[in-house]
Order: C-alpha cells, then sequence, then structure tokens
C-alpha cells in the first residue's frame, strides 16, 4: 500500500509539473529515457554475437563491454531538443487547432498529422542531424546517412507509431501524452539508434588487372 501510494504521489507532482511546465518536463522526461534506450542498444549490439560466439560465457563480455558515452549524448540531446521543443509544441498546437474533445475522429485526424508528416519530415530528420552533430559527423556523412536510411527509419517509425498515437490521443491526457512518447520511444529509439550506428560494410579490394597470357615466341 505504501508503494501505491508512492506511486500515486509521484504521478500526482509529475502531473502537475508538466502542466505548469510543459516544455522543461518533456524535454527532461524524454533525454532521460532516450539516453537509456541508446546504452540498451549498445548492450544488445555487444551482447547478441558476443553471446553466439562465447557461448554463454556473459561474465566476460559484461567485463569486456565498453558504453559510447558520446553516442548516447546525441540521443539523450535529440530528445531534450526535439521532444522538449518542437514534438511538444505540436501537440499543445494538435489541441488548439482540431480541439480536445476525446473522439474517435480527433484521434485519428492527430495521429495521421503526427506519424505520416511530423515523424518522416522532421522527427526522423532531427534524430540523424542531432545525433550525428554530437557524435562528430560532417554534414556530408550526416546527409547521406539520412538519405540511405531514411525511407527504412520512416516506415519502422509509421508501423509503431501508428497504432500508438492514436491510443495516445483518444486515451492520454495532454500532460502525460510525452510521458508515455517517451517509454514507447524507448523500444523505438533503441531500434532507431541501432539502425542508425550500424557499422559501415568493408570496401572490397579493387579488382586486380587482368593480364594477357605471353606471347609464345617466335
Amino acid at each position: 500500500m505504501v508503494g501505491i501510494h508512492r506511486t500515486r504521489n509521484m504521478a500526482e507532482r509529475y502531473s502537475i509539473f508538466s502542466q505548469n511546465r510543459p516544455h522543461t518536463a518533456a524535454a527532461f522526461t524524454a533525454s532521460a529515457i532516450l539516453g537509456a534506450a541508446d546504452v540498451s542498444s549498445q548492450f544488445l549490439q555487444h551482447w547478441i554475437p558476443q553471446r553466439r560466439r562465447l557461448l554463454g560465457a556473459e561474465t566476460k563480455f559484461c567485463r569486456d563491454m565498453s558504453i559510447d558515452w558520446r553516442r548516447t549524448a546525441g540521443l539523450t540531446t535529440f530528445g531534450f531538443i526535439h521532444y522538449g521543443g518542437a514534438c511538444k509544441w505540436l501537440y499543445l498546437w494538435y489541441d488548439r487547432l482540431l480541439g480536445t474533445a476525446p473522439t474517435l475522429r480527433n484521434a485519428a485526424a492527430k495521429m495521421v498529422f503526427d506519424v505520416y508528416v511530423h515523424s518522416p519530415f522532421l522527427l526522423v530528420p532531427c534524430f540523424y542531424i542531432i545525433t550525428g552533430s554530437v557524435k562528430g559527423q560532417t554534414p556530408t556523412q550526416i546527409s547521406e546517412q539520412l538519405r540511405s536510411e531514411w525511407l527504412e527509419a520512416s516506415l519502422g517509425t509509421a508501423l509503431l507509431w501508428t497504432p500508438m498515437c492514436f491510443v495516445n490521443f483518444y486515451v492520454v491526457p495532454q500532460h502525460s501524452r510525452i510521458l508515455v512518447v517517451s517509454f514507447v520511444s524507448f523500444a523505438h529509439k533503441t531500434w532507431l539508434s541501432w539502425l542508425s550506428n550500424q557499422p559501415e560494410p568493408p570496401t572490397p579490394p579493387p579488382p586486380q588487372p587482368t593480364q594477357s597470357p605471353a606471347k609464345p615466341a617466335q
């Protein structure tokens, strides 16, 4: 009972804080959860191949694993800037434009704009630009990676967020929507971080010039 009471008090405090300072609450909530998502992504990237090779020698693997904290800082920065800024502003704007009535039509309209306009044309580009900049990529590298991975990232985002955004806009009150988005983003950004940090395939060696057979002496 004590744990339930404390959890309820924390939820009430978060709700009040989120209503009074919506952008600040959204920024810190998203950055904390997405930072954890990247650490999870790095763990899985190391753990899965190592487990296959070491056949269960998890102790050695965990001791040898290192976290790329600059990469994690990139995703944390993205969560702080995007979800505390543009995303929260859009969520407030949806309510001003379309109203706050919890109807199926209202939720569907917000979901369509959020998933099929906001996500592919703002969220995904911002993700690559912000995380790539923090990791030290050049603008050319960021642009090339975004072009090569934009379609896969956008389609995967739409598959996950179409049902989740509909439920979020239909059921969840405004002050807690970024919180719900952030928790679902834990899984989404774990995958997106994995996608955007895949090692480049090795460049094949240039073909060797073929030598014509020597002509027999006359």
